[in-house]
């Protein structure tokens, strides 16, 4: 198919279905001949591979715009700019309904001379390229300048009179631990906090731009390294003193002064991100041990599970875990789980959390969320990340009826059966916001009755043996 532009193109893939027939992902097996010479790579690169695999390593299709809402016999048209090849796309969207083995084909339509003729209204996106605030040269999320605009200025003000230049590298810490706990929603309110904060921070004439996913650079002119290091200094205690809702944000800076104009600026650039890398090998780790414990101290405010909740969950567990001879390693598992079981709550709405009464369907769902949440969190966390799992089906029932609904029976882990009988039991007989406690003895009665229901029959036996026996209330 022939095109008035020389960067029109067009891709084919097929769908791919698992054993029970159900879609769950497409493989690319055509890209036009104008691929190569609109995208500027090979088409083997990229034949063969599956859309998730292109959207994960190399997303210069703008694939992740569409990726979540694409399923075979999509119809989908839209407006794309593509920064990779600093142009605008119509991309449409169908499936050959001709072909016996239901294709999808995605076409590049090239308008970017249909937009620059069309000048920018703030109502429809459109602009002139004149103007170099404008959207060609701003990142849609942020509002900050975007790669194009930072390449451009940074070879614009490489002057002697513009020296000493600073160039500052930054990298937002556990921005995945945010996406994958809280959704990419509160990601990108972690990014726009971020860009709020370092724009309160430099001068007018200064360039913020966000030149990938969690990263920024910021072009100083006339800076010296001294002052660099003094901003950056001072971002981070806006950061430490500005949480975003129950998050905080951590950057990890490297910088990097040219002084002498023989230098060349790139390798200036080189080292400032060379330095912002080796500073986030340990402040990583560190951002992420500060976030979750701030997580838990916030979750003691907005819940009921305190640490003498967990002391005795330790407890209670402890007892079965000698009874049943468990091994050290699964000891240790129970105690972690104690610990971190119900760490996702932190990303359950306050209101849901400390509401009276009965919740309603919607809310419900809310509050099941946290054991998928918890998950996640927990494989960010050393030490921690060996019980995900267990966080993950800690509400799972015997009867298959609990949450999130993948396990029964004993394909429930052990640990996370023992756990669920002394977590249960420990809720009923202490006190808790709108609830009135249980006596031990009703509370038992009432893990008997669940016995093969929610709980596992023969651990059930074993806790309400052992409470007889032992002096816990």
């Amino acid at each position: 198919m022939e095109y008035n532009s020389k960067f029109d193109f067009y891709l084919k893939f097929k769908p791919i279905y698992n054993k029970e027939g159900y879609f769950i992902d497409y493989i690319m097996t055509y890209a036009s001949d104008s691929f190569s010479n609109a995208v500027g790579i090979s088409p083997s690169m990229v034949l063969g591979k599956r859309f998730s695999e292109i959207v994960v390593d190399m997303d210069v299709f703008g694939f992740k715009e569409f990726y979540s809402t694409i399923i075979p016999n999509s119809k989908i048209k839209y407006e794309l700019y593509m920064e990779r090849q600093d142009r605008w796309y119509l991309v449409n969207i169908f499936t050959d309904s001709d072909n016996y083995e239901n294709e999808l084909i995605i076409y590049y339509v090239d308008i970017t001379d249909l937009k620059l003729k069309q000048q920018f209204n703030g109502r429809n996106n459109v602009f002139y390229l004149k103007d170099k605030s404008d959207l060609l040269y701003r990142d849609k999320l942020t509002g900050l300048y975007n790669k194009n605009f930072f390449e451009e200025e940074m070879i614009r003000l490489d002057t002697r009179r513009q020296l000493p230049i600073s160039l500052i590298m930054g990298d937002i810490n556990g921005l995945k631990l945010i996406n994958d706990a809280f959704g990419h929603s509160m990601g990108d309110k972690a990014l726009k906090k971020s860009a709020e904060i370092m724009s309160k921070s430099f001068r007018d004439e200064d360039i913020i731009s966000r030149v990938g996913g969690d990263e920024f650079v910021i072009l100083l002119p006339m800076t010296t390294e001294e002052t660099a290091f003094k901003i950056v200094e001072r971002i981070k205690r806006k950061c430490e003193n500005n949480p975003l809702e129950y998050i905080k944000i951590n950057i990890s800076f490297g910088v990097a002064t040219k002084t002498s104009l023989d230098e060349d600026i790139n390798k200036v650039l080189k080292k400032a991100e060379d330095r912002m890398y080796f500073n986030k090998l340990t402040e990583s780790k560190e951002a992420k041990l500060s976030m979750i414990e701030f997580l838990r101290n916030r979750l003691e405010k907005i819940t009921y599970e305190t640490k003498s909740h967990y002391d005795r969950l330790k407890q209670l567990t402890m007892m079965m875990a000698e009874a049943m001879n468990l091994s050290e390693n699964e000891k240790e598992e129970l105690d972690l789980l104690c610990e971190f079981h119900d760490i996702g709550k932190i990303g359950v709405p306050k209101d849901i959390l400390q509401k009276q009464g009965r919740l309603n369907k919607e809310e419900w769902e809310d509050v099941k969320r946290h054991s998928e949440i918890g998950y996640y969190i927990a494989r960010e966390i050393k030490g921690a990340s060996t019980i995900d799992e267990l966080i993950l089906t800690h509400h799972e029932r015997w009867d298959g009826k609990g949450y999130p609904g993948l396990l029964k029976n004993d394909e429930i882990p052990l640990v996370a059966r023992i756990f669920a009988i002394a977590d249960a039991y420990d809720m009923m007989v202490n006190d808790r916001p709108f609830q009135t406690r249980m006596t031990k003895n009703a509370a038992l009665r009432e893990i008997q009755s669940q016995s093969g229901k929610q709980f596992d029959p023969d651990i059930t036996e074993i806790f309400i043996d052992l409470m007889a026996e032992e002096q816990i209330v």
